[in-house]
Order: structure tokens, then sequence, then C-alpha cells
């Protein structure tokens, strides 16, 4: 429909196609390469280890995977690997009063992510090609676990640029990773809408902290403290 190029580029870090959407279309084309996209650990244990030194241990889902932990936004280890799903490992108490664990799975050869704290991924650049036949441009937007729902993000109307670049109007949904779908159309000013390529962007969050509830048994006087995970 238009002869100027037109693309969409979420800028942000790490970004990664899952199997089903390789650039080729095709999950088998990537050879022996593993595209599995990372996550964030959301079983993650830490006991105390005698007076200096504290023990995380986790849960992977897959005993390849490659392990990156973050004190207070920083990388303390990685690539750890155990050779096991259930993966432990001791580090020093940090000075802070209060700290944040995090632990990030990653397969194959890829380099290290960014930590939660230290870069959020939950809201991208979305930039693309001016279209000069444009009227306004559509940013659609789908969550790639939620069947597939595409809809309506934002219309952007046409500016004097050569490249259009906006902010993403809202935060996505990250909690534990998760994969977006965006994809630009230009529209003409008979409302067509112009063809282009999905692009994915893997959106990542802290889960909600936990919440700590105190009983007291009254016949006893004995105190039970839980945790419980929301």
């Amino acid at each position: 429909m238009f002869d100027e190029p037109h693309e969409l580029r979420p800028v942000a870090a790490n970004i990664e196609l899952p199997p089903s959407l390789d650039e080729t279309g095709d999950a088998g084309d990537a050879g022996d390469a593993d595209v599995r996209p990372g996550r964030v650990v959301d079983n993650v244990l830490i006991r105390p280890e005698g007076l200096r030194n504290i023990n995380v241990s986790w849960t992977s889902d897959d005993e390849t995977a490659r392990s990156w932990i973050f004190v207070n936004g920083k990388l303390a280890v990685g690539p750890f690997m155990a050779g096991t799903k259930e993966r432990s490992i001791v580090l020093p108490v940090p000075n802070d009063k209060t700290f944040k664990i995090e632990v990030h799975d990653y397969y194959g050869d890829s380099t290290a992510p960014n930590s939660i704290e230290e870069q959020p991924q939950v809201q991208p650049l979305i930039a693309w090609n001016a279209v000069e036949s444009a009227v306004c441009y559509r940013i659609y937007h789908t969550i790639f676990d939620n069947g597939s729902i595409e809809s309506l993000l934002v219309q952007v109307p046409p500016l004097s640029s050569e490249r259009v670049e906006i902010d993403c109007p809202k935060p996505l949904e990250g909690r534990g990773g998760r994969w977006h779908l965006f994809r630009v159309e230009s529209v003409d000013q008979f409302n067509n809408e112009s063809e282009n390529e999905i692009v994915p962007y893997f959106a990542a969050d802290l889960p909600p902290p936990p919440t700590l509830t105190i009983s007291r048994n009254t016949q006893t006087g004995l105190f039970s403290f839980r945790i419980i995970k929301q």
C-alpha cells in the first residue's frame, strides 16, 4: 500500500523471540540454538547460613537453565549452572538493612539480563519510520499468553519528523515475565491500513510482595508466623 519503509521497534533490553515467534515463522529453522524466553524465578527461598551468609535456593524449570542472581539490583552471580532443577548458593549478607534477591533463569548462550530494580521492562518505547501519506497510526497490542486477543492500544496523529517515537501509554502486565505483541499500522485518507509484521516484547515486573500474618494461641501463649504469597 505504501512505498515508504514501515516498521515497529520497541526499545528494550534483551528482547528475545520464543520458538513460535521466530522471524522465519518456523522454530525448527533455528538449528540447535535455544531461543526459549527467560523468566524471573518466583520460588526463591532465603535462609541464614551462619552469622554472615545467606543460603539462596530455588527450583528451575529446566536443568539446562542458566541462572543469574541479583542483590538489590546488582549482579552477584551469573551465569550459575548447577545441572539440576533444584539449586542453591551461599552469598554474603549485604550491608544494607534490607535487601532484595532476584533470580533470573535463561537458556542457551543469552547475555546477562537486566535487574528488575535496575531497569523495569514494563513500559517500552515504541518507534517506527514515518509514512508520508499516513493520516494517523494505529498501535495494536496483544498479550501472547492470554488467548491472543488483539486490541487497539492507541491512535497517533502524523508528525513531521521522519521517525515517530512514543512511550507505551500504559504499563504492561509483567508479573513473573510475560510476552506481549505489538504492531503499528499506518492509515491513509480512505481508512486503509498497511500490513506490518508483529513484534514481540518481553515484559518483566516484580511479583506482589508477600504478607506476614501473626497469630497467637490463647492456650499456650505461642505465636505463629505465616508468610502468604499473593
